[in-house]
């Protein structure tokens, strides 16, 4: 017996769990983090520690042996980000429609504290459709690090403000022709 339960600590020691974060795209509002949690169930080799939807990062943990078996390349944070990224790409992809919800991207390089929170309130119906086409307009922006559409189409960024602001927010959102209440 006692034989048995130091093979056992020595196996459970072999594995090695690592972790590391990075954003997710495609996490638009608070409902999200249950469908990407649904999505990576398809991914049992990965792990979703933790996520903090106000700067849309994530921790994942995984074996690096087993997350990189079929790579040939050495397990560099680069080559575990990329597996990463595939992994959830291909666990969000619709059959259907071939179109993929969730993808990773690198941690944002700006403090938080040096963005500039904007909230623009939209005139969209209860439809979580429209406030997904919200979330792509405002994502898409350049110095936009994160974007939250809640249910009430309250649009809440977060920008490099020397690259970004309200005006190039709005524009993005006219541009796919998402209603804007008149004051």
């Amino acid at each position: 017996m006692k034989t048995l339960t130091l093979l056992l600590c020595l196996l459970a020691l072999s594995v090695r769990a690592e972790e590391s974060r990075h954003r997710v795209f495609g996490l638009s509002d608070p409902g999200r983090e249950f469908d990407l949690r649904e999505h990576l169930k398809a991914v049992p080799e990965v792990e979703l520690v933790a996520l903090d939807l106000e700067t849309a990062e994530a921790t994942f943990r995984y074996d690096e042996t087993k997350l990189l078996a079929d790579s040939k390349k050495p397990a560099t944070p680069e080559a575990i980000a990329k597996r990463l990224d595939e992994l959830v790409k291909k666990a969000s992809k619709n059959p259907v429609s071939g179109y993929v919800t969730f993808s990773l991207k690198p941690l944002s390089s700006v403090p938080k504290d040096q963005l500039e929170r904007i909230e623009i309130q939209l005139g969209l119906p209860d439809c979580k459709g429209c406030r997904y086409t919200a979330y792509l307009a405002c994502a898409k922006v350049e110095g936009v690090e994160n974007v939250i559409v809640s249910e009430t189409s309250l649009v809440t960024a977060w920008v490099r403000p020397s690259t970004s602001n309200r005006d190039f927010l709005i524009a993005a959102l006219k541009k796919v022709r998402i209603e804007l209440p008149t004051p």
